[in-house]
């Protein structure tokens, strides 16, 4: 697949809840100007043009700081917003529709929680990168699978695309992510819960580049 310059680091999503849109498009501004790469707009429960609303101002952020924007499950979405990418879920659209859809050149993640089958499926049928977790307990969904961190091992050795891992990860247990290689890291709570976000954010990229520094040395 193309476009797959973007898909490594930092990887934060948006939560589903939040304060009034300034505040909201305030908080997401300082995360995307923050060095990342990668952005996800999540969410659910909201009407159609709010949610058009809100990712028209943050494909503008995006933009500015040279970020690729993904929208999570929404795929009619697209079509308004060129150049932005999408991933799935369990019950989304069905991944070799969107790819037949919208052509080789959009990124499409695919979520595979614990099964190494499904991300060998969704490699085969067109994903940009594939998604494994929960890494650990999160409030950000109900009934959560907890993936084993091994998994990881046997992912990087068989698939020949970006893996992200996903679920409960913060600043505090990042670090026994790390040891297993993924591209890219995604967040919710582990950043939005903060009272200072850019603080929050300019610590996890400290660890991660930390940690890559000391790697390079060993």
């Amino acid at each position: 697949m193309k476009n797959n310059c973007s898909l490594n680091g930092l990887y934060p999503i948006t939560p589903t809840a939040f304060q009034s849109d300034l505040e909201y498009i305030d908080n997401i501004k300082e995360v995307i100007k923050s060095g990342i790469k990668i952005f996800q707009f999540r969410t659910k429960y909201m009407s159609f043009k709010r949610k058009k609303y809100l990712v028209h101002k943050i494909r503008n952020i995006c933009e500015k700081f040279s970020v690729k924007l993904i929208i999570n499950d929404d795929y009619q979405i697209l079509k308004y917003f060129e150049g932005c990418g999408l991933h799935i879920g369990k019950t989304d659209i069905n991944l070799k529709r969107v790819r037949k859809i919208y052509g080789e050149n959009i990124i499409i993640g695919k979520s595979c929680y614990d099964s190494l089958k499904l991300a060998r499926w969704s490699e085969k049928n067109g994903a940009s990168y594939v998604s494994f977790g929960s890494m650990y307990e999160t409030k950000s969904k109900n009934n959560t699978i907890i993936c084993d961190h091994q998994l990881l091992s046997k992912a990087k050795k068989s698939l020949n695309i970006p893996i992200c891992v996903i679920g409960g990860i913060t600043k505090r247990n990042i670090k026994n992510i790390l040891p297993f290689k993924p591209d890219m890291i995604s967040m919710i709570s582990g950043i939005f819960d903060s009272k200072k976000i850019k603080e929050e954010v300019s610590q996890i990229h400290a660890i991660i580049k930390n940690y890559e520094e000391i790697k390079k040395n060993i």
